[in-house]
């Protein structure tokens, strides 16, 4: 439990003004949007692959 409260407290030292927050929010919504594009694209190649699999 102390090591949640030491990161969370580094965390709020590190990110201690409205500026660094926001460059870390944009960071981590653009990481988010990426993942989200790849998980969205291996579902959609999975599904051609199985229907050209049933169609031969």
């Amino acid at each position: 439990m102390q090591e949640l409260e030491g990161t969370i407290s580094m965390l709020d030292y590190i990110l201690n003004s409205k500026r660094k927050r926001h460059i870390a929010g944009g960071f981590l919504l653009s990481a988010a949007m990426l993942f989200g594009g790849l998980a969205i694209t291996v579902m959609t190649i999975k599904n051609e692959e199985g229907e050209a699999n049933e169609n031969e």
